[in-house]
């Protein structure tokens, strides 16, 4: 599925991004609002979230050349609105067929909340990843694991992880690309900053990048739990002071 982002401020579009990538979406970002109006035919999104801010005169355009496409139910139209956003603006973008107004500022979490459930409304998004965060070379994650029947310890990178699931890119590819997708590596190890955990890994997917679910103990879940939030919020904070 696609999203379309009508942006020109890139740190705003940098903070749609971070909220959008883990649903699984395929982001097409235009900072040119008359780019977009050509392309509107070719992409076909199922979402689209722009600027009132960045292109007071243009959203309007826009969100009447998508409804001639698709309806509401069709694909999410979501206008994000600066300080300045009147009452008669807002009238506007309700007949137009806007399925959501909200503040371009998304470091508020009832915002982000307000943002996440209207795609979920409309579109078929994959809730279990709505938490999935990517993994910095310098965070204190990583994952061992022993190959079943051998004694060949698998190393690697965590590409990004979430409350079940995790992607992993081996150091030695050769030693997992013959492993198919249903396997069952037990006992593999998990590191979470200091603490590292024993979880069952069942392979997902296998390729470049290597796709696991794993479940957890409760120990598990509360750690998965706080360093989730804990990682969203520094990342945010990083983005909002670029």
């Amino acid at each position: 599925m696609k999203a379309l982002l009508v942006v020109e401020d890139d740190a705003i579009s940098e903070l749609i991004k971070y909220y959008i990538k883990p649903l699984g979406l395929d982001i097409i970002h235009y900072r040119d609002p008359i780019k977009a109006l050509d392309n509107l035919e070719e992409v076909q999104p199922d979402a689209v979230i722009m600027s009132a801010t960045d292109f007071p005169r243009h959203w309007k355009s826009i969100v009447v050349d998508i409804r001639s496409l698709k309806p509401k139910t069709k694909c999410a139209i979501i206008l994000l609105k600066g300080q300045f956003f009147s009452f008669d603006e807002a009238a506007k973008a309700a007949f137009l067929g806007v399925n959501g107004v909200i503040k371009e500022d998304l470091s508020d979490i009832s915002e982000v909340a307000r943002f996440q459930s209207i795609l979920k409304r409309y579109i078929d998004v994959d809730d279990s990843r709505k938490r999935r965060i990517i993994i910095s070379p310098g965070d204190s994650v990583g994952l061992l694991f022993s190959l079943p029947g051998k004694a060949a310890i698998v190393s690697g990178k965590v590409n990004n992880l979430s409350m079940g699931g995790i992607s992993f890119l081996a150091d030695q590819k050769t030693l997992v690309s013959e492993l198919e997708p249903g396997l069952v590596i037990e006992d593999a190890s998990l590191r979470l900053e200091e603490n590292i955990f024993s979880v069952n890994l069942n392979l997902l997917r296998n390729g470049v990048i290597m796709a696991f679910s794993f479940d957890h103990s409760k120990e598990l879940h509360n750690s998965l739990d706080s360093y989730l939030s804990y990682k969203t919020s520094r990342d945010i904070k990083k983005l909002l002071n670029q």
